[in-house]
């Protein structure tokens, strides 16, 4: 299926009222999951259908998943005020029952959005004095945490999968350790984090040869960018590092094994 960017026949132009919950809290300090929305009574509803929309607030842009599709736009925070820009989504149908129907409900919330206030971990966006949305604070502790690599930077101004019928992977232990299987090799660092930046030492790794090529050149490839990493974010069962520029250089997915 071919995935377009299109502009949301939404009026994003947004202008919200905030009040925080008096310990300096604004929504761009954590990537956001919904977990309730208002149904067309007003009354608060627990989400049934997956996955939960997702909002992040990074670097004048908030983005997230809408349930099926990816979308993004500007934003302004000053203050009191937040402001919204135009937002544009991938055109993707998702057949599973009740996505599609979710996601238009969520898109639709947002745009009656006129106020904001944070309660701890908790986000509510309100319309009119009333909440129509409810999001809980995504943990971005790793300590624990097992992923699967999606994407990789080729270093050739490429960001394409992960190769292989091994999964690359990595495992954030409680003691600072990281390991797994880099796709042919297992490998163990150190990694450790302050805020959303991220330190990973060199890796020792097991000294095998695999028969595949291409995989062996991902390998290299992936050990080098661990060592890169300087930003993280995680965001509703994906991990992304950034270098030192702000580039992408790394993508996960949570494991499911």
């Amino acid at each position: 299926m071919i995935i377009r960017l299109v502009l949301l026949a939404l009026p994003f132009a947004l202008v919200a009222t905030a009040c925080s919950s008096g310990d300096g809290a604004v929504p761009t300090d954590n990537a956001w999951q919904l977990a309730q929305i208002g149904g067309p009574d007003g009354t608060m509803t627990p989400l049934t259908t997956g996955p939960a929309p997702t909002l992040v607030f990074q670097d004048g842009t908030a983005a997230g998943n809408a349930s099926c599709n990816q979308y993004s736009g500007s934003y302004e925070l000053d203050g009191s005020s937040l402001a919204f820009g135009p937002f544009i989504s991938t055109e993707m149908f998702c057949g599973d029952e009740g996505v599609m129907e979710q996601e238009a409900a969520y898109l639709s919330a947002l745009a009656s959005v006129d106020g904001w206030s944070i309660d701890g971990e908790t986000l509510t966006l309100s319309s009119g004095g009333e909440p129509v949305l409810v999001y809980e604070a995504i943990s971005q502790d790793l300590a624990g945490t097992s992923w699967d690599l999606l994407f990789y930077n080729n270093g050739t101004g490429g960001f394409q999968s992960a190769w292989g019928d091994e999964p690359v992977t990595a495992v954030f232990g409680d003691d600072g350790t990281l390991a797994g299987s880099a796709g042919c090799n297992s490998y163990t660092t150190s990694w450790a984090t302050d805020g959303e930046s991220i330190e990973i030492g060199p890796a020792a790794s097991t000294k095998m040869m695999c028969p595949d090529e291409q995989v062996m050149n991902q390998e290299a490839r992936y050990l080098e960018l661990l060592g890169l990493a300087d930003t993280y974010r995680v965001d509703a069962g994906t991990l992304d590092m950034f270098d030192a520029d702000g580039m992408r250089i790394l993508q996960f997915a949570v494991s499911t094994g």
